[in-house]
């Protein structure tokens, strides 16, 4: 074991069980840009902290080599731009995200400074507050990565927001998701988006509020809820089943519909030239034979 893998599983085994997320206010989030190495924290659950998989040392020299060759009046300018995601924690300072071999070789190069991005992540608190805001027993959930967000330029987008909005969000919507989020607002259903992104909470909801998308059912840094204590994953999973006996899952070529209560589900097509409309006809069918049905 080498100096530094000793100090990371220093750092490791000093938060384990007494450390948690902290939301951090606006104002953190837009004035805290820099702070140091040494308020930041190696995340436990990143491969960079598995002896076995991480860290490892030549993504660490390359950096540092980055880093030596741009040097410019003793700052290394070529990544000043390229944050390191972090997450507000308690007791002390930041855990880190996305950035974990950058750390290490602002580190080495003696950089005492480094630049940060503050995010709020999702938490499971969070959820079990979403659900109890809920006021419907039916809800749509889609996947931000594979459905909503696309790359700008393409024809199937929705249009490019005004200034000063473009210069904050760079992401693009995909055509026709507004109006399907609205038919389905209208017809009594709590949208559930998610994003495996490092997005704050807070980011996305006002992103989809400027396309008139409003919702507060926003899971973001999804792929923290894999390594969710088994106890807890059962209870969101119960409290999810009690809650909704409808869900609608949105992929980028079908409608998935489950009916809990009758044991039924659905899968139709949707055609990527036509795929809002599609899921427009389709959401009034279902809505027409649940009413029929009532």
């Amino acid at each position: 074991m080498t100096e530094f893998d000793k100090f990371i599983a220093d750092e490791v085994a000093k938060y384990k069980g007494n450390s948690f997320p902290l939301k951090a206010s606006l104002l953190e989030r837009a004035l805290v840009r820099k702070v140091s190495y040494k308020k930041l924290h190696p995340n436990p659950e990143d491969e960079f902290c598995i002896p076995s998989v991480g860290p490892s040392y030549r993504i660490i020299n390359e950096y540092v080599q980055q880093m030596v060759e741009d040097k410019f009046d003793g700052m290394f300018s070529g990544l000043e731009d390229k944050s390191i995601t972090v997450e507000k924690m308690y007791p002390d300072g930041y855990m880190i995200l996305n950035g974990h071999h950058r750390w290490a070789a602002y580190m080495r190069v003696g950089k005492k400074k480094v630049p940060i991005h503050i995010v709020n992540l999702t938490n499971s608190h969070d959820i079990f507050q979403m659900l109890n805001n809920s006021k419907y027993d039916k809800r749509v959930t889609i996947n931000l990565d594979e459905v909503m967000f696309k790359k700008p330029g393409s024809e199937d987008v929705e249009k490019e927001l005004g200034f000063p909005f473009k210069k904050v969000y760079k992401e693009h919507l995909l055509k026709g998701l507004p109006a399907v989020c609205n038919h389905l607002a209208n017809d009594g259903y709590d949208i559930w988006v998610y994003t495996t992104g490092l997005y704050s909470r807070e980011y996305i909801q006002r992103l989809l509020k400027l396309y008139h998308i409003n919702t507060s059912f926003i899971v973001t840094g999804a792929t923290r809820f894999d390594t969710t204590d088994s106890k807890e994953k059962k209870q969101l999973s119960e409290l999810f089943a009690k809650k909704y006996d409808v869900t609608i899952h949105i992929y980028g070529e079908a409608l998935l519909y489950v009916k809990r209560s009758a044991k039924k589900s659905l899968q139709y097509e949707l055609h990527k030239d036509s795929w809002s409309g599609d899921a427009i006809e389709i959401l009034d069918g279902i809505h027409k034979r649940e009413t029929a049905a009532i």
